[in-house]
């Protein structure tokens, strides 16, 4: 049963690095396109943000880990099996280059590998809805939404239309993202976790000034049109740390569910192995979190190419304003699920975030063929990794019992 848990852990790993590699496009896709970065230099970047993303909560991993399904009824073959189904629909659409979401591939792959062991009411479907259907449809809208308004806000800022205080707005904005992200890293630090929502707010007001105003002083038209890849490096990285945030988490999740069903079943470890090797009261194991986040950040750094060129310059091409208000659009609503523990599709947000940036300026600028093409992706990956995982359990269960 160890070497099962073991096998387990190893290959949720692996999951974390696919994934890493798979989606490293969502966070520098559009600063590889504009040339603000060299990829090289994208990719390492996005690896040592996605690390320092992951390593900042828990609230995503907990509910992958007690979410969707019983761990009294799980077993180490269940959660192979969903990894199996999960990673094997990964790579399918990394080879074709299709910006799929990892995270709904591990949900569907999970949803197939339970199912298939324990039958359709073993699933809890309506935290399938909760959780993943309703963001499914409501983080890309959302995403889609702010990225159109900044966008056309900025063009107006640029143009000079706005009065300088505007560029302060925009600025506290994103510095209220930043905020909220190291705020993330509370979960390292008990102490801080109470603090209130007045101490937030005057910490993103002071970063706010602390970093826009030596920018606005003296700010004048095209303001924003020349510091737009200083802006668009500052929201890449953004993008970076919110895709660690949210997607490292899910392996952390499920792995933690392989220790809950392994503690579920009566095991033990041996009486020499370390106490805090399993999870406490639900909580997720310092060596999952960090093991987690190093598979995610190293398969970033391996690139992610062909995705890369999908998103960058087949949906539209993009400037650095663009991406800029994409990365930030994007930035803030994976921010904003991570913190409330949905596992979102980070795919799928600066899909629609750069959508929506192209549509300010024209609806033609958005090439919707390509564009329809990951809206298939994105509603068929649930189902076809479900059954993926559907037959990986099938012939696991048959090997192992």
């Amino acid at each position: 049963m160890v070497s099962l848990l073991l096998a387990v852990v190893v290959m949720a790993i692996v999951f974390d690095y696919i994934n890493g590699f798979h989606d490293a496009a969502n966070a520098i896709a559009t600063v590889v396109s504009t040339g603000v970065l060299p990829i090289r230099t994208a990719v390492l970047l996005a690896a040592a943000l996605n690390f320092m993303g992951a390593i900042t909560g828990t609230a995503v991993a907990k509910t992958i880990a007690s979410g969707f399904a019983d761990p009294a009824i799980v077993t180490q073959t269940v959660v192979l099996a969903a990894l199996v189904g999960a990673s094997t629909w990964n790579l399918i659409t990394w080879w074709f280059g299709i910006p799929s979401s990892s995270s709904h591939a591990l949900v569907g792959g999970l949803a197939g590998s339970v199912v298939a062991h324990a039958g359709l009411d073993a699933f809890k479907w309506h935290a399938l809805v909760e959780k993943v259907l309703i963001p499914l449809v409501a983080s890309p809208t959302i995403g889609f939404v702010v990225a159109f308004f900044l966008m056309i806000a900025l063009v107006w800022v640029a143009r000079g239309g706005w009065p300088t205080w505007v560029l302060f707005v925009l600025g506290l904005a994103v510095s209220v993202g930043l905020v909220d992200a190291g705020l993330h890293a509370q979960a390292l630090y008990a102490a801080f976790l109470d603090s209130k929502w007045e101490t937030k707010v005057v910490l993103a007001l002071a970063l706010a000034l602390a970093v826009m105003i030596p920018f606005l002083w003296g700010a004048r038209p095209g303001f924003v049109q020349t510091h737009s890849r200083r802006l668009q490096l500052l929201s890449a990285s953004m993008m970076a740390y919110s895709h660690g945030s949210n997607d490292a988490q899910k392996s952390m999740g499920i792995i933690t569910l392989a220790l809950m069903a392994f503690v579920s079943a009566g095991n033990a470890l041996p009486p020499d192995a370390p106490n805090w090797i399993l999870p406490v009261g639900g909580n997720v194991p310092m060596w999952v979190i960090i093991a987690c986040a190093g598979a995610i950040a190293a398969g970033t750094a391996a690139g992610g190419t062909r995705i890369i060129k999908t998103m960058g310059t087949k949906i539209i091409r993009i400037t650095p304003i663009q991406g800029f208000a994409a990365e930030t659009a994007g930035a803030l609503t994976i921010l904003g699920a991570s913190h409330l523990g949905i596992p979102v599709s980070t795919t799928h947000v600066i899909n629609a975030a750069i959508m929506g940036v192209g549509a300010s300026k024209r609806v033609s600028a958005v090439r919707w063929g390509v564009a329809g093409n990951i809206l298939i992706a994105w509603v068929v990956t649930l189902p076809l990794s479900a059954a993926f995982a559907w037959v990986s359990m099938k012939v696991l269960g048959a090997m192992f019992g």
